[in-house]
C-alpha cells in the first residue's frame, strides 16, 4: 500500500541501492558475537549485519501471498478454504531464519490500533471484499470456485497466526509486540532508536537501520543517514560461495536521507524531518504533478516545493511516537501491558477504551473529552453468504460483555461489519440488559448437564447458538451440520480416526457450508474477545463470568487453533445430502451409511464412532438431542400461533448439509 506511485518519482531523484547481506569486513577486532570463522580462509572476519525493523502486519500478508504462489508445493499455504494455519506458521518462521542470517532482527512490531484519518480507507476495503463476494456469489452460485473472480482474501485470523509464531520463538519472541497504532510510524522511531543507541559502525560495518515494509511511505518518516527502508517484495535469499553453502540476503534499500539531501542541498547532517519529501509526497497524493515534475526534474531538484503547504492530518500522519528514557541509558518505545494482543482487530478494541487510548499515536481524544461516549468497531471480514444476514449476530452477547467491562455501562459500541451488500453499522447499548433474548443470553449460558461432554462448554454453547438461528427462522439445519460443527472443534481424534477420513475438494465447499463455518469462526473471535479483555491486568471481572467461563475462556488463547476446516468438510465428504427428493432406494441406500447410533466400531460406517473418540461420543449426542429440543420447542410454538409445522425452508436452493 503506501502512496501510488511514490517510489516510481523519487527513483528519478535517487536511486535505491542493491546490496547483499551478511558483509565481511575488514576490521581485526571482534566486538560482537556476529563474528564468526570463515572456512575459506581459515582466520576469523567480522560478519556484518545490519539491524531488520519489520513491519510485522504487511510481512503477515507478504508470506500468505508469497506461499500460496511460488513455494514447493507440500509448504504451499492452501487459499481461505480450508486455511492450514500451522503450514503458515512455518513458513513465517523459516523466512524470518532466513533473513536473520544477512540482519540481526531487532524489532518486529504489528499494527494494533488504527487512527481515525483511516476511516474512509478502511471501508472502503470492506466495501471492496463485499463486492468481491457479491461477484463471486454470482458467479459460483453454489460451489465456492475463487479462480472465477482471481481474487484469494486473506484468512480471518493471519495476523494472530503470525503473532503466536514469532512470539512463542526462543529468539524473535523477544522483539515482537502488538503497538497502539499502525506499525509505520513506531518501525521509524525504532530504527532511529536503534541507530542512536548503536552507536557509529555497527559490528565495524556501516551501523545501518534497515527497515523491512509493504508501504511505499515509509521513506516520508522522520529519517537519519544510516536509516534505510526495502520493500518486502524486493528481499530475496541467494545461496552464498563460502564452504558451508550458506544463503545470503540480496535487499534493495531506498535512502530517505540521500532522497531529501537532492530535494534540499541544505539539510542537516545530524538528522531531518525530511520536510521536503513530505512535501513532494503532498502533491503526488493530491495529483498536483506540475510541481512533482518541476521538483524533479528541475536545475535544482526540489524546486518548487518551498510554497507547498502540508495539510495537517496529512503532516500528523508522519509525525513518530514519543520514545522515553530506558534503565540501560538511552531511549527506547513506550511499553505497555497490552503489546502482548495477538489479533489486531482485538488489540484495536482495547486501546479504543478509556484505560488504553491514551497509548495511542496519533494521540487520541480522552473518553470524557470527546463529547462522544460511542465506540466503532471494525469486526473481521469473514467469507459470508451476502444473501444471507450477517455471522456477527453470533457471539453478539458474549462480545457485550467484554465491551462492558472495557467502556462500562454509559457507552454505545457500534460494530461494523457486513449486511446484506453494504457496510452495516449496528449499535449496541451498553446500558442494556439482554437476558431476556435467549440467543443473546444463550452463550454464557452453560449446557445442560451431559451436553457437549467431552467438548469445551463455551464451543457447545456457540453451537446451540449458530442452531438456533436457523430453528427460530424454520431454515433447514440437519444433525449433519451439527456434527460438522463438533467435529471442526473436536481436538481429540486419534491419527487413526483422522486417516479414515476422506479428502475434502474444492467441489464440498459449498455457500451454505462456508456460511455456516464463519458463523463459528464469529463465535470462537467473540471468545477470544473476552479472553483478551479477562486477561488485562486491572479490569473489573464481569459478574457475569463465573469460575467455570474463566477456566474455559483459557481455551481460546489460541483460538485459531481450534477450528479444523478439513474436518468439518469432512463429515459432508462422508455423509449424503438431505434425503427428501431422493427415491426410495437412494433414500435407503443414504440410511445405511448415515448411521448415528452405537453398535459399530470405528472401521465401520458409525459416524460419531468414525470421527470422535469414545470419551466424547455421548457428548456428541448430547447435543444432537438438545437441537432436537429446540426444534420441538418451536415446531410447538409454531403450532400455538397457528402457524402449523412443516419442513424447513431450504437455504437458497440447497440445504446447509
Amino acid at each position: 500500500m503506501g502512496i501510488p506511485q511514490l517510489l516510481q518519482h523519487l527513483e528519478k531523484i535517487n536511486k535505491p541501492k542493491t546490496k547483499v547481506y551478511p558483509d565481511v569486513v575488514s576490521s581485526t577486532t571482534t566486538t560482537t558475537s556476529t563474528a564468526t570463522a570463515t572456512a575459506t580462509t581459515g582466520g576469523i572476519e567480522d560478519v556484518y549485519r545490519p539491524a531488520a525493523i519489520i513491519d510485522g502486519s504487511a510481512l503477515a500478508h507478504h508470506i500468505f501471498n508469497r506461499n500460496l504462489k511460488s513455494v514447493a508445493k507440500e509448504e504451499r499455504v492452501t487459499t481461505v478454504l480450508g486455511f492450514d494455519y500451522e503450514v503458515y506458521q512455518r513458513n513465517v518462521i523459516r523466512w524470518l531464519e532466513r533473513l536473520e542470517v544477512g540482519f540481526e532482527i531487532t524489532n518486529i512490531l504489528i499494527d494494533g490500533h488504527l487512527p481515525a484519518y483511516k476511516t474512509a480507507t478502511r471501508t472502503a476495503r470492506i466495501q471492496t471484499t463485499v463486492a468481491n463476494l457479491s461477484r463471486l456469489r454470482t458467479l459460483s452460485p453454489s460451489v465456492i470456485d475463487l479462480t472465477k473472480v482471481n481474487w484469494n482474501p486473506s484468512p480471518p485470523f493471519l495476523i494472530a497466526a503470525f503473532s503466536a509464531a514469532v512470539r512463542q520463538h526462543e529468539r524473535f519472541g523477544k522483539v515482537v509486540r502488538t503497538v497502539a497504532g499502525e506499525a509505520d510510524a513506531f518501525c521509524s522511531a525504532a530504527a532511529a532508536i536503534d541507530i542512536a543507541t548503536s552507536g557509529e559502525g555497527r559490528d565495524g560495518g556501516e551501523g545501518l537501520s534497515v527497515v523491512f515494509t509493504g508501504d511505499s511511505d515509509l521513506v516520508v518518516y522522520p529519517s537519519s543517514p544510516k536509516c534505510r527502508v526495502t520493500m518486502l517484495d524486493t528481499v530475496t535469499f541467494e545461496a552464498s560461495d563460502n564452504a558451508n553453502k550458506s544463503e545470503k540476503v540480496k535487499v534493495t534499500l531506498w535512502s530517505p536521507w540521500d532522497i531529501e539531501q537532492k530535494l534540499n542541498p541544505g539539510v542537516s547532517k545530524k538528522g531531518s524531518t525530511l520536510t521536503q519529501v513530505l512535501k513532494l509526497a503532498w502533491c503526488i497524493v493530491n495529483k498536483d504533478m506540475v510541481k512533482v515534475a518541476k521538483a524533479m526534474n528541475g536545475d535544482i531538484k526540489g524546486d518548487g516545493l518551498a510554497g507547498v503547504t502540508v495539510g495537517r492530518e496529512f503532516r500528523e500522519q508522519y509525525l513518530l511516537p514519543d520514545v522515553h528514557s530506558s534503565k540501560q541509558g538511552g531511549m527506547e518505545l513506550l511499553i505497555s501491558a497490552v503489546e502482548g494482543i495477538l489479533d489486531s482487530r482485538a488489540a484495536e478494541v482495547v486501546y479504543a477504551s478509556p484505560s488504553c487510548r491514551g497509548l495511542c499515536h496519533p494521540p487520541v481524544l480522552k473518553f470524557e473529552d470527546s463529547g462522544s461516549r460511542e465506540v466503532e468497531v471494525y469486526l473481521p471480514v469473514l467469507l459470508e453468504d451476502i444473501t444471507k444476514s450477517s455471522v456477527w449476530s453470533i457471539g453478539r452477547g458474549v462480545r457485550k460483555v467484554a465491551y462492558q467491562m472495557l467502556f462500562g455501562a454509559n457507552a454505545t459500541v457500534v460494530e461494523v461489519h457486513r449486511k446484506g451488500e453494504a457496510v452495516n453499522r449496528s449499535s449496541i447499548n451498553l446500558g442494556e440488559t439482554e437476558d431476556s433474548d435467549e440467543v443473546e443470553s444463550l452463550p454464557l449460558l452453560p449446557p445442560k448437564e451431559g451436553t457437549g461432554d467431552g467438548i469445551c462448554p463455551l464451543l457447545t454453547s456457540i453451537i446451540l447458538q449458530i442452531a438456533q438461528t436457523y430453528i427460530s427462522k424454520n431454515l433447514a439445519f440437519t444433525d449433519n451440520d451439527i456434527i460438522a460443527l463438533l467435529a471442526a472443534v473436536s481436538t481429540t481424534s486419534s491419527p487413526a480416526q483422522r486417516a479414515s477420513l476422506p479428502p475434502v475438494t474444492a467441489t464440498h465447499w459449498t455457500w451454505p457450508r462456508a456460511h455456516l463455518l464463519s458463523q463459528l469462526f464469529a463465535g470462537i473471535w467473540s471468545f477470544y474477545l473476552l479472553h483478551t479483555v479477562v486477561d488485562l491486568p486491572d479490569v473489573e471481572i464481569s459478574a457475569r463470568l463465573n469460575e467455570g467461563i474463566l477456566t474455559n475462556l483459557q481455551h481460546f488463547k489460541e483460538f485459531w487453533k481450534i477450528i479444523d476446516p478439513a474436518r468439518f468438510m469432512a463429515i459432508y465428504a462422508i455423509l449424503p445430502p438431505d434425503r427428501r427428493g431422493m427415491t426410495k432406494n437412494a433414500k435407503k441406500r443414504a440410511r445405511k451409511r448415515a448411521k448415528l447410533m452405537e453398535g459399530q466400531d470405528t472401521a465401520g460406517l458409525g459416524i460419531v464412532n468414525r470421527v470422535f473418540e469414545r470419551g466424547v461420543r455421548e457428548g456428541v449426542l448430547g447435543v444432537l438431542g438438545a437441537v432436537g429440543e429446540m426444534r420441538r420447542g418451536e415446531e410447538e410454538s409454531d403450532h400455538e400461533r397457528g402457524g402449523g409445522g412443516g419442513e424447513g425452508e431450504s437455504y437458497m436452493g440447497m440445504e446447509v448439509g
